[in-house]
């Protein structure tokens, strides 16, 4: 009878197989786990986008005055103001919208195409809200600045503004 050497000579099938799983198992949980983590930044980042593009809308209402300098009492555009430049204060951005494509700041300096999926809209509203710095219910303005993305998915800021007395 011959002797067993006891050097071993290799792996044998069933140990690289089972080898081989457990790999492709970790291998396989570390990809979902990178892939997950770049979705959350992917919308991280959209929202980012989203809130930028609406809160720089919405400052730059509110840097108009309350009242129409012509003296018009309805929401909304006056007559001779059909574009952004010739919005003089901030009702007149109501119903304002920049479609998909055709964003661009104040100074018609159009934005860089990674904000250009988005759309921006604007709604304003008479309301009456209880402010408690200011004593009591007031008569303003709801600011309403929403950024919609192909998807379906809205970010809104909104501010009330009370009449200047």
């Amino acid at each position: 009878m011959r002797k067993r050497s006891k050097q071993c000579r290799g792996f044998t099938l069933a140990e690289v197989l089972i080898a081989s799983a457990i790999l492709s198992f970790v291998t396989l949980g570390i990809v979902q786990a990178v892939t997950a983590g770049q979705a959350r930044t992917l919308d991280a980042l959209k929202r980012s986008r989203a809130q930028a593009l609406a809160e720089v809308l919405l400052e730059e209402i509110l840097a108009k005055p309350y009242a129409d300098p012509e003296g018009a009492a309805t929401i909304g555009p006056d007559a001779g103001e059909s574009t952004r430049s010739d919005f003089d204060n901030i009702d007149d951005y109501h119903g304002y919208l920049e479609m998909a494509g055709t964003l661009a700041d104040h100074a018609a300096v159009v934005y860089p195409n990674d904000y250009q999926s988005l759309e921006r809209s604007v709604s304003i509203v008479a309301v009456t809200n209880s402010v408690a710095d200011l004593g009591g219910d007031h008569a303003g303005l709801q600011v309403t600045v929403s950024v919609n993305e192909p998807g379906g998915r809205v970010w809104t800021v909104e501010r009330f503004v009370p009449e200047a007395n």
